[in-house]
């Protein structure tokens, strides 16, 4: 069995390298040689096998090294990060704080934005060109654990984490620690997971509702008549019909312009992002009447709704060029005055509607719950549960506990008793840099978020914010400079405040209103070699089906996902499952 799945990935690795191959091709043209660049002559890596001169390892979970030791890296930055006067990657207050009080000092290899990392990442697998530690999706560390390439944390986490930091990794019930071990082992550091964030609500422009002369949704039929009279009764008054109800793009199930929330409308629980950094392996399994797990994007309910999103892309409220855009473009679309609703997580008012509300007085995005499609209960699918986001360290590198040692700063600056607002938020004028995003290793606690929307939310209240964490303490000033004028904190506002996402997701979990994955193991065999396949024939189809074909393609969809390997990942599932509980 060991050789065998030994094959398997083989294969997988190849495949890897031919679409990374392919990728990088078509866009060397598109590329400036920068230091984002690597460099033809680079060293292959700064990890070396252990000198006879390597300082020892420091003692304990802060104990500084001495001499210092240099640490490899690589990054990935999204647009919305900030940074200081003098300040970058390489010279910020982790950066410095971890050389002073830790004696390690960080070189970045290279940092790209978040759409180039996965297929940059790639690309080092394949040719051995790995930093000491970096960050790897699910698929990438599968990859990584098979061919030996990354170091057994197991000892050096059970020797240096502090007690925050395992209580961190051992949070909602340990499945953050166990979806990251292999055979018993701790080979990854999960970055996220343990949480709920990821479900989704409904973003709606008020001030549209007002125009077209309607009221919030109640249920999934107010969603439709809703989008379709901001397609057709011309709700930003330029006499042009030239306006969309729902947003959307060709990523299809997204924290942001997703339809995961229109769908858990029609409880149905589908969730198989297209985009070119999906790795196909995130299926969610729903357990059915039978007790078996059963793959929820090819139940009944899914089909439901799809003729839903069909007959709003038919009314106009759809945008017909979803299918060609990404979230950067459905997001400029939006910001720009052409969309009034979308589904989306909690993020939604930080980006993309932050800047478009601050810039503009007319417009007023609300969050509101999501609704059902009949008298049953309507759930929210959170996947958030099992992480996406994982570090590694080279087997190559001589100090595989120094990430422990930097998760352990992390969590204790920002949530331990020697904790400093700075290192999460810095605010100059009406500017907060987000400090936090520049640490290379991070970590935190699931419930932080509610929690501290549900502190901020007595104390504005009461008005008292003594008992407030420094990191609410911040969210309490901005939504009082929001409710003062200052409309480039209404992202606060909408974020912690009552009513606000955080605050909706506290009403979700108090009301059990989540639909939960029941899959929470390592992707299986069939999955590793067929999941990819599987995803673009499911988004393909979906897309198809909205834009006009026959609502009876899915049911051929449902046939084909089974026959080209659904059946055999749906049997290795239930297995799993079995020997799960049997334990």
């Amino acid at each position: 069995m060991a050789y065998k799945r030994k094959k398997t990935w083989a294969a997988a690795l190849m495949a890897v390298l031919m679409l990374v191959a392919v990728a990088c091709s078509n866009n060397n043209a598109g590329n400036s040689a920068s230091s984002d660049s690597p460099s033809s002559s680079a060293p292959a890596s700064a990890s070396a096998a252990p000198s006879e001169s390597a300082p020892a390892v420091a003692e304990g979970p802060l104990a500084k090294y001495d001499p210092p030791i240099e640490l490899t890296t690589v990054r990935h930055q999204n647009s919305g990060v900030k940074f200081m006067a003098g300040e970058d990657w390489d010279n910020n207050i982790y950066t410095r704080e971890l050389a002073v009080q830790l004696g390690i000092k960080l070189k970045n290899n290279w940092v790209v934005d978040d759409l180039q990392f996965p297929k940059k990442l790639s690309v080092s697998m394949v040719a051995g060109d790995l930093p000491d530690f970096f960050e790897v999706n699910l698929q990438q560390l599968q990859l990584l654990v098979d061919a030996g390439q990354i170091a057994d944390l197991t000892e050096v986490y059970d020797k240096y984490a502090s007690d925050l930091t395992k209580r961190s990794i051992e949070e909602s019930g340990g499945v953050k620690k166990d979806v990251s071990s292999f055979g018993g082992k701790l080979m990854a550091i999960p970055l996220d997971g343990g949480g709920r964030t990821d479900a989704q609500f409904l973003y709606i422009r008020n001030d549209w509702l007002k125009k077209v002369g309607l009221e919030p949704p109640k249920n999934m039929d107010d969603v439709i008549a809703i989008a379709k009279a901001f397609a057709n009764d011309d709700p930003d008054g330029n006499g042009k019909k030239d306006t969309f109800g729902l947003s959307l793009d060709f990523n299809l199930f997204n924290g942001w312009s997703g339809v995961d929330g229109f769908f858990n409308g029609y409880h149905a629980y589908p969730f198989n992002p297209g985009g070119p950094n999906s790795t196909g392996l995130k299926l969610v399994f729903m357990k059915g009447a039978d007790g078996q797990l059963a793959y929820a994007d090819i139940q009944p309910e899914v089909k439901t709704a799809l003729g839903k999103l069909q007959e709003l892309y038919k009314a106009g409220a759809i945008n017909p060029e979803f299918g060609v855009i990404n979230g950067e473009k459905s997001a400029e679309i939006a910001t720009s005055g052409k969309v009034g609703m979308t589904f989306g997580a909690t993020f939604v008012p930080s980006w993309p509607l932050n800047d478009m509300v601050a810039n503009d007085p007319n417009v007023d995005w609300g969050v509101y719950p999501l609704v059902s499609a009949d008298d049953q209960p309507v759930k929210a699918l959170s996947n958030g549960i099992v992480p996406t986001r994982y570090m590694v360290v080279n087997k190559k590198s001589e100090h595989p506990e120094a990430l422990i040692k930097m998760l352990n700063f992390y969590l204790e600056v920002n949530y331990g008793e020697s904790r400093d607002e700075e290192y999460h938020t810095h605010t100059e004028g009406d500017t907060v840099f987000n400090t936090f995003s520049y640490a290379p290793v991070q970590g935190g606690f699931a419930s932080t978020n509610i929690d501290d929307g549900q502190a901020v939310i007595k104390a504005l209240d009461s008005g008292d914010p003594s008992a407030l964490t420094p990191t609410a303490k911040v969210y309490y000033d901005n939504i009082l400079k929001y409710r003062g004028g200052d409309r480039g904190q209404w992202w606060y506002e909408k974020t912690f405040a009552k009513g606000s996402a955080y605050d909706l997701l506290f009403q979700y979990q108090e009301g059990d209103k989540f639909a939960t994955n029941e899959f929470t193991g390592s992707p299986t065999d069939t999955m590793v070699s067929k999941a990819s396949a599987l995803r673009d024939l499911q988004v393909q189809t979906f897309t198809r089906i909205i834009t006009g074909e026959s609502l009876d393609s899915f049911d051929k969809f449902v046939e084909n996902w089974k026959a080209q390997g659904g059946d055999a990942i749906t049997k290795e599932v239930n297995d799993w499952y079995a020997q799960k509980h049997a334990q």
